[in-house]
């Protein structure tokens, strides 16, 4: 993401998307709520509630994120892909260190 923002032209519109990477982005976040969905059967919890919860953070943060990118283009694009280089950096970090 970093490296696209960086790399890319401002007259450039942004890459084409195929369906093998839409299929691919389909199966990881299905895999992600079913991993989720799996761990909260295992917890005794109001699921109306964590579904709502869920529901709710993933409409404000996906609404911010349109604004944002909308708003600041590309820069908005160097600031995720610089804070998932972070993010996984700290993750690394973090599991090598313990």
């Amino acid at each position: 993401m970093l490296l696209e923002a960086i790399r890319r032209d401002d007259e450039e519109t942004p890459s084409g998307r195929s369906f093998w990477m839409l299929l691919a982005t389909a199966v990881g976040t299905s895999l992600d709520a079913m991993a989720v969905g799996v761990s909260l059967a295992f917890l005794e919890v109001n699921i109306w509630i964590i579904a709502a919860a869920i529901g709710f953070a993933t409409f404000c943060l996906a609404t911010g994120g349109m604004l944002a990118g909308r708003l600041l283009g590309r820069h908005a694009e160097m600031l995720g892909g610089t804070a998932l280089v972070i993010l996984g950096v700290a993750i690394l970090v973090e599991h090598l260190s313990a």
